[in-house]
């Protein structure tokens, strides 16, 4: 098993030095990232180096350089390899940037709602919008962007943190950020007008069986990363490793 591990690694290496030489290197394939296990109306799906969108599927992967956009009374529900679970609102739109695993899951959005919580300790997932980012390490949050950003904590904890300021938000807080040019205000208690439940209606059906689907795709993607070094200047490689 080992040696057949270590003749894989030196294979890629030396397609790697090849590939080098050549010129450029482009992944032929995107990460996968996460399997869509809720899609309540007509949620669109914008694959990455496409010109057009296509109807988010339920049960279908989403891949990294993947944008997800919600129409209004539109919601779905991904839960992505790194072991976050995001429900989308209505009038979202999100790119994948990643699915996590190694490193949080990362979302962009310009406008759009989302719910997520952690289906384990070592989850995380990170959420950047044009006022500030939201990193969620706790278990429940909700986090809307529209031309202010409000983070809301259910349970666990998420650092709002923008190039003015930070903030740590607990279970039962809340924190709004109104531009990119002002700091997270100082956390405050949710009172009971302030907690949403839009996200209840988002439960999924053997959802299981397709987590257990995405951790199969995703280990047969695995990439690497390679820095070489070529006449003093350096170039960074990302293969793509299939099993079969």
């Amino acid at each position: 098993m080992r040696t057949g591990m270590r003749m894989v690694c030196l294979g890629a290496l030396a397609l790697a030095l090849s590939w080098a030489a050549a010129g450029p290197v482009y992944a032929e394939r995107a990460a996968v990232a996460g399997v869509v296990i809720v899609v309540q109306g007509k949620p669109q799906v914008k694959k990455a180096g496409k010109a057009d969108s296509g109807p988010l599927k339920l049960n279908s992967f989403i891949y990294e350089g993947d944008l997800i956009t919600t129409g209004e009374g539109d919601r779905a529900t991904v839960a992505f390899v790194g072991g976050a679970e995001v429900r989308l609102a209505g009038g979202s739109t999100f790119v994948v940037e990643s699915g996590g695993g190694q490193e949080p899951t990362r979302l962009r959005t310009q406008w759009g709602q989302l719910w997520t919580r952690l289906l384990h300790g070592k989850a995380g997932i990170n959420i950047h919008t044009p006022n500030a980012t939201a990193a969620v390490r706790g278990t429940e949050a909700d986090i809307e962007a529209t031309r202010q950003l409000t983070v809301k904590v259910y349970e666990g904890l998420v650092d709002v943190f923008n190039d003015k300021g930070r903030q740590s938000l607990t279970a039962g807080q809340m924190t709004q950020v109104a531009d990119a040019q002002s700091a997270p205000q100082a956390p405050r208690q949710m009172g009971a007008a302030d907690k949403g439940n839009w996200q209840d209606a988002l439960q999924a059906v053997n959802a299981e069986k397709q987590i257990e689907r995405l951790r199969a795709a995703a280990e047969k993607n695995r990439s690497v990363d390679l820095e070489l070094n070529k006449g003093g200047q350096k170039k960074k490689l990302k293969l793509q490793l299939h099993k079969k």
